[in-house]
């Protein structure tokens, strides 16, 4: 198993992404510490990694506030005795209609707060833990560019802000060894039921992306695989930003 011994923490594991990653971490030998502020979709993804021979914990917090991230962390790392891996995957405010004149400063602080404010508070709170142990990996979803550019000023702002905070941190950190990576996603289209049922049946490039492509580019930045990359941007749209296809 390719995370076999690790322990990670995971946030914004709802239907999608999120759980996609939290699934395959279990089945490939990581213990997971969940976080959202949902807690039916928590609920949902920690029978879904039981219900397949994983263990984890769910905890129900908003990564926007620095206690709440602090505690969730604490809680992770009490059970488990250590933080080996770091998903930050909160979404949301993909927008397309909304004209640069209706981002108003309530959407704004909104969209900055939800995608860089919880990224900042979880990595301040397990980049300790992963120093103390020798290392980690962090690694940060925000989205490819044509996605940002399909959507709403405030929602590009803030995902192009992903990119600049996670280059610059994967050359602060390297000192403590630990890697700082990036996903961009392209427009996912598929969710993960209760059953685990987003399977890709068919390996190729023309078709609608789904959350297990985006898992499996988690799992490579999270295992010994990638122990030699950092401040690297890895791009899973199916070929839309070289313009080889259409969102």
């Amino acid at each position: 198993m390719r995370l076999e011994g690790k322990v990670a923490v995971l946030s914004g594991v709802g239907p999608n992404m999120g759980r996609a990653t939290a699934l395959m971490y279990s089945q490939e030998g990581c213990k997971v510490g969940l976080i959202a502020r949902n807690p039916e979709h928590l609920q949902s993804s920690l029978k879904l990694i039981e219900k397949n021979g994983g263990e984890g914990i769910a905890i129900t917090a908003d990564v926007t506030s620095e206690k709440q991230a602090k505690d969730a962390v604490n809680e992770i790392n009490d059970k488990f005795g250590t933080v080996d891996i770091l998903y930050s995957g909160a979404g949301g405010f993909f927008d397309p209609g909304r004209e640069f004149v209706d981002v108003d400063q309530n959407f704004w602080n909104s969209v900055i707060s939800n995608t860089l404010d919880g990224p900042l508070n979880l990595i301040q709170n397990v980049t300790p833990i992963m120093t103390a142990n020798g290392g980690g990996s962090v690694i940060l979803l925000t989205a490819s560019y044509s996605v940002r550019q399909a959507s709403n000023a405030g929602y590009a702002a803030a995902k192009g802000g992903v990119l600049g905070f996670a280059h610059n941190l994967a050359k602060e950190l390297h000192k403590d060894n630990i890697r700082v990576n990036i996903i961009e996603p392209g427009l996912i289209r598929t969710r993960v039921g209760d059953d685990g049922d987003d399977t890709v049946a068919e390996s190729k490039l023309d078709r609608v992306g789904h959350a297990v492509d985006v898992a499996h580019a988690a799992v490579y930045f999270g295992s010994d695989e990638s122990s030699w990359v950092t401040g690297q941007v890895l791009s899973v749209d199916g070929g839309v930003d070289v313009q080889a296809r259409q969102l």
